[in-house]
């Protein structure tokens, strides 16, 4: 299943669990073909039929821009690889050792997802290193004649890119640009832990106004047009969500009743929401106590400081 994208980009809907406008990888089309954010190994079926309905597979796909780690994004890397083993894998540098030996996120996802690892994400298989690119920021990708700028982007993740397409001028924000379904006005944060940082995600989002790009390629989920409304009211919420947290931890509520507050704030942000659209929205966020989490985390680190 695919969705509307800038020209040269094909959204793909990877089709998470089976259900639609969770997950997207975009491809880049052209003579060089390229993916973005391929997913999980749990959807790769999904992911072949995408390519399918363009004319390609897996083995015609010569770059994968990631643009964090996370399994949801990255985790079917290395089952591609030992499909195509010619594939140039491009992510941040901090990233990079824990694709090549994800023994550590794995160890980490476990601790969150337990016996729902493999259904959720299926097998995460090691990068080989020499199919690796580190990136920084800064750098210019050429990849068959289209042009992709690479910026460091922390915030969601402290190893996390953004890519900006100059021939489509769509900027590919991974999660930094929060979790939002196409018949929606807003998106919402993710925030999970480690590595939630809300001083940098600040910078990232005046960086990508500054940038001003025709397009925001979120992963979760879809190609927006209306750039400057989205970037200005993510960067409002994130905020209002990162104070209320705080907030929380400093009344000296217990956790339970923090995160049932939470849960009352993301109420109020759906109202008028059918159920359906309300339902949809929290599979994207993911648990929302994991987000409480994250922030909560961002907080303590800050206090310790």
């Amino acid at each position: 299943m695919t969705t509307p994208a800038p020209d040269g980009v094909i959204t793909i809907d990877d089709m998470h669990l089976g259900i639609p406008q969770i997950i997207a990888t975009y491809l880049l089309t052209g003579d060089e073909p390229a993916l973005v954010d391929p997913g999980p190994d749990s959807t790769l079926p999904a992911l072949e039929a995408g390519l399918a309905a363009q004319g390609l597979g897996l083995g015609d796909i010569r770059s994968i821009l990631l643009t964090h780690i996370h399994l949801d994004h990255a985790g079917a890397t290395g089952s591609i690889l030992a499909r195509n083993p010619h594939v140039k894998i491009y992510v941040h540098t901090i990233g990079a050792p824990h694709i090549i030996d994800p023994s550590r996120l794995l160890k980490s996802a476990n601790q969150l997802y337990g016996e729902m690892m493999e259904t959720l994400w299926g097998t995460t298989v090691p990068v080989p290193s020499e199919s690796v690119v580190t990136l920084e920021g800064g750098e210019m990708l050429d990849l068959g004649g289209r042009t992709i700028h690479v910026f460091d982007a922390p915030g969601h993740a402290k190893h996390h890119v953004i890519y900006l397409d100059q021939q489509s001028g769509g900027a590919f924000i991974g999660d930094n640009g929060g979790v939002r379904l196409p018949e929606l006005p807003f998106a919402r944060p993710a925030t999970p832990p480690p590595d939630i940082d809300l001083e940098a995600w600040d910078g990232t989002l005046l960086m990508l106004d500054e940038l001003m790009p025709s397009w925001l390629m979120l992963t979760h989920f879809g190609a927006y047009a209306d750039v400057e409304s989205h970037l200005s009211d993510f960067r409002t919420r994130l905020a209002h969500w990162g104070e209320y947290v705080r907030k929380g931890m400093e009344s000296g509520a217990s956790e339970e009743e923090q995160l049932a507050a939470l849960w009352q704030l993301v109420a109020q942000e759906s109202a008028g929401l059918s159920q359906e659209v309300q339902d949809a929205l929290i599979r994207q966020t993911g648990a929302l106590a994991s987000s409480w989490h994250g922030l909560a985390r961002y907080w303590r680190k800050r206090a310790s400081a």
